[in-house]
C-alpha cells in the first residue's frame, strides 16, 4: 500500500486531484472555463504520457497546440472556440 507521501507525489493522482476540483470550479465559473480545464487536463495526461512513454510526437504536437493557444479563453472567445475545433481536427487525423 502506497504512503501518503507517493500518493501525493504520484502524477495519476495529480491529475485525478485536478478533475475533481475543476468539476467544482466549473459550477461557478464563466462557461468557457470548462472547456479551458479539459484541454489543460488533455495536457496535463500528454505530460504523464510522455514520462511514460506513451506520447507520439503527434500526442506531443497536441499539447504544444494546447499550451500555445488555451490563454485565448481570457481574452478572444471566438478564437478560444476555434482552437478548440482545430484540436479536434488534428486529434481526428490522429485517430484515422
Amino acid at each position: 500500500m502506497k504512503s501518503t507521501d507517493d500518493i501525493l507525489k504520484d502524477e495519476h493522482f495529480k491529475l485525478l486531484a485536478f478533475l475533481i476540483t475543476s468539476a467544482r470550479g466549473c459550477v461557478d465559473e464563466p462557461p468557457l472555463y470548462g472547456p479551458l480545464r479539459l484541454v489543460d487536463a488533455a495536457a496535463r495526461l500528454i505530460e504523464i504520457m510522455k514520462k511514460e512513454g506513451k506520447a507520439t510526437p503527434e500526442i506531443m504536437e497536441l499539447q504544444k497546440l494546447i499550451e500555445e493557444k488555451k490563454g485565448l479563453v481570457m481574452y478572444d472567445e471566438e478564437e478560444f472556440i476555434k482552437f478548440l475545433d482545430e484540436l479536434s481536427r488534428e486529434l481526428a487525423i490522429l485517430l484515422r
